[in-house]
């Protein structure tokens, strides 16, 4: 069994100068890391596990595993508005070489370079195989963004395209020895190589009503912002881009998309074009909110029913 303090070494480094920035004042090797925040800005605080087996093969790449762990978790600082400060990684294995932990601090630290979210700590123990991925990013004080916002009268966006990652995970693309093995923008690529949407969320302060990032599927994921508002809308699932090849209703109930929903007064669509262009992002208007309670789905003018997206239980 390889011995602990090996393997620390090994990760650390792999990861190489994705320890440090300008908001880290103590990085990996001591009890704790020490971060500067910007004046006037609040600490944002998430965190995801990733369970073998049921939130990435049990046989995947751990250069792969690394890149997407990271990945899913700055997403949720892209929803809130959030600029990445850092994230530590605690890593569970029941066995743990040297060669799978130094492959996956490389995938890891791509994206914290990608993403300028350097990893400053972490932990490792034996039992079940899981990651445990905590990020935390600033925001100016009193500037961020939430599911509850949302009113009556406001549209309904989503950037990027729907279905890619559940396209790949239906048709069994995943399989990858690498990083560089993966074309970008591909249905493998948008499982394995999310990219948040940082630049959008941080543009989106004072101009979104409401945001949330479409982890779970666009159709539970709007749910929870008409939920968390206390609002209605009403979708036409011909107005949601679809990722080319995957089917409309199972795009918008697949998980793992990782771009951003939010609303916004009609007010600002002028803005959230230039938004849009400025950031090269699309993003498409595809509802409007009401009082009435939950989301509504049509195709082609007719009512429809959905399937739920992913269940964590």
């Amino acid at each position: 069994m390889t011995d602990e303090f090996d393997l620390i070494a090994t990760i650390v480094d792999a990861l190489g100068d994705a320890t440090t920035s300008e908001n880290v004042v103590l990085g990996p090797g001591d009890d704790a890391a020490v971060l500067r925040l910007p004046p006037a800005h609040e600490l944002v605080v998430s965190t995801d596990t990733l369970v073998e087996g049921r939130h990435y093969p049990a046989d995947a790449s751990p250069e792969l595993v690394g890149y997407r762990a990271l990945a899913v978790s700055v997403s949720d600082l892209a929803a809130m508005g959030a600029e990445p400060v850092a994230a530590v990684v605690s890593l569970t294995a029941k066995r743990l070489t040297e060669r799978w932990a130094g492959a996956f601090a490389r995938g890891i630290a791509e994206a914290a370079r990608a993403f300028q979210t350097p990893i400053v700590g972490g932990n490792l123990a034996r039992g079940d195989a899981n990651i445990c991925v905590a990020v935390h990013g600033s925001v100016p004080q009193g500037e961020s963004l939430t599911r509850a916002g949302a009113r009556a009268g406001d549209d309904l966006y989503v950037t990027g395209q729907i279905g890619g990652a559940g396209l790949a995970l239906r048709s069994g693309l995943l399989k990858a020895q690498s990083i560089s093995d993966v074309e970008p923008g591909s249905a493998q690529g948008r499982y394995w190589l999310p990219q948040p949407r940082l630049a959008v969320g941080q543009r989106l302060r004072g101009v979104a009503s409401a945001t949330i990032d479409v982890s779970d599927g666009l159709a539970s994921d709007v749910e929870h912002i008409c939920d968390a508002s206390g609002v209605g809308c009403d979708i036409d699932l011909g107005d949601v881009p679809v990722f080319p090849g995957s089917d409309p209703t199972a795009a918008v109930c697949a998980g793992d998309d990782y771009e951003l929903a939010f609303t916004a007064s009609r007010t600002h669509a002028p803005a959230i074009r230039v938004i849009a262009r400025e950031t090269d992002t699309p993003i498409h208007r595809i509802g409007s909110l009401d009082d009435a309670p939950g989301a509504r789905w049509r195709q082609g003018g007719k009512p429809i029913s959905l399937a739920g997206g992913f269940r964590h239980f």
